[in-house]
């Protein structure tokens, strides 16, 4: 039941409906959000305008009626009704009653009825009745005119005592039809005109809501998306310093292997001076290498540096700058600097950057006593370590500091998982395994084991 003043848009609304049925079922595009539906209509019927006609004896109400008869008699379900002033045209009591009667016949015929009216009764029998709804065209009384926006759950106001002020008819007038008013009638219309207020509120209210929330969701996403830019530069940064790290340690690797070659000439040299030459030489390339490195390398913090009167050659101690753990070589000089040895590579590491893996009083090298640390690593320490899909750079990193902690722990074997492929990450680990001062001897994986995939380790 759809009301609401006069020219507010009523009657486009039912030729709206009409038209976007008939269009659906014509098969064509509909402005409509992409959401809505529509049902197939087997008939759809319409009572639109004044069809009174003095030639055929015709009024207003009796060319309506005549619609009606034929629309009543053929009614039933899937069938569309579009009804227009139902019950207009006649005594108001008379047509309001007849009207609630046909919208009875076809609300039980089973059809789909959409119909506009004035009359106050319709309104009541809309909010009372199941399965019929009211709805009305809001109208801006201001400027006296229609938004055509479709008010659903509300009856409308007709507003004809305000639309009749502003076009000027006195208020004497207009008074004196309020009194006319029935009480409970002009109740009714004040009650409707509360609620059409509230209505529109809370729609304002709903739509500055919704503004609200697409901003908020755009900052989301704007913050996500800043996020994720943030992750993938971090990600970005680490690989560059992991890349950079390998390269370091490759090059120190290289040149300690080089000045180790020297050294070695030089101790089979006779002469002392070409002896003393080669060794200053070495020391020279060991220095201007370290100078290289020093400034690009960022500590991480040490929450927990070594003392020196805790040192004793043989402890283990962790590199914080490096990750790395190392034993101690030799006792910090002058500078406060001490010789590590990890792995392969040694080399002179300040004390703060040194944390120590060991107690102090029970030391790494005691012969028979193994120290709380050392009981609490092999419960830690995994009797396998597994670095398939890895390159050979990363994986020498990852197991010479697994053997690191292995060695700790007092495991006598474990398992290094490598996969088989094409052979080069297992080939270039068991060359390495030849050469870990920690390692007694090694073997393939046994059928049971992993075969060629898994190498076996038995540690000294």
């Amino acid at each position: 039941i759809i009301t609401g003043p006069n020219t507010g848009g009523k009657t486009l609304t039912l030729k709206t409906i009409g038209l976007l049925a008939i269009m659906t079922q014509c098969g064509l595009h509909i402005p409509a959000s992409e959401e809505s539906r529509m049902p197939v209509y087997r008939d759809i019927f319409a009572d639109i305008g004044d069809e009174q006609s003095i030639e055929q004896s015709l009024s207003t109400f009796s060319s309506h009626m005549q619609n009606i008869v034929y629309i009543t008699r053929h009614a039933g379900p899937g069938k569309l009704v579009l009804l227009d002033e139902l019950g207009a045209g006649t005594d108001p009591t008379e047509g309001a009653a007849l009207a609630i009667a046909v919208l009875e016949k076809l609300h039980d015929a089973g059809a789909c009825t959409a119909a506009t009216t004035h009359y106050t009764e319709l309104k009541k029998y809309a909010l009372s009745t199941a399965d019929v709804e009211n709805a009305s065209m809001e109208f801006d009384v201001a400027t006296l005119r229609p938004t055509y926006r479709l008010l659903v759950g509300i009856p409308g106001k007709s507003n004809a005592f305000e639309i009749a002020r502003r076009l000027g008819l006195s208020g004497e007038v207009i008074g004196r039809a309020g009194e006319l008013l029935e009480s409970e009638e002009l109740q009714f219309d004040e009650l409707m005109g509360r609620i059409e207020t509230d209505m529109r509120r809370a729609r304002d209210e709903r739509e500055e809501a919704a503004r609200v929330l697409d901003e908020a969701k755009a900052k989301a996403d704007e913050l996500e998306a800043r996020q994720e830019k943030l992750l993938a530069e971090q990600n970005k940064i680490l690989q560059e310093a992991r890349r950079q790290a390998r390269d370091i340690l490759r090059d120190a690797k290289d040149t300690a292997e080089e000045v180790r070659k020297e050294l070695k000439e030089a101790a089979h040299t006779e002469n002392y001076g070409a002896r003393t030459a080669k060794m200053a030489e070495a020391k020279k390339r060991i220095t201007e290498k370290e100078k290289v490195y020093q400034d690009r390398i960022v500590l991480r913090v040490n929450s927990n540096p070594v003392k020196a009167a805790e040192l004793r050659v043989g402890d283990r101690v962790k590199i914080v700058s490096l990750g790395q753990n190392g034993e101690i070589v030799s006792l910090p000089d002058e500078r406060g600097e001490v010789m590590v040895r990890a792995g392969a590579v040694r080399m002179k590491i300040a004390l703060k950057d040194l944390v120590l893996l060991n107690d102090g009083s029970k030391r790494a090298r005691a012969k028979k006593t193994v120290s709380s640390g050392f009981r609490a690593k092999s419960m830690s320490v995994s009797p396998s370590i597994d670095v398939r899909g890895e390159n050979l750079d990363d994986a020498r990193m990852d197991v010479e500091k697994y053997l690191d902690d292995v060695s700790m722990s007092g495991l006598k074997e474990v398992t290094v998982i490598h996969g088989r492929g094409e052979g080069i990450l297992r080939d270039g680990l068991r060359r390495y395994f030849k050469e870990n001062r920690h390692v007694a001897s090694f073997r393939p994986g046994a059928y049971n084991e992993g075969g060629e995939g898994v190498t076996i380790l038995v540690m000294k």
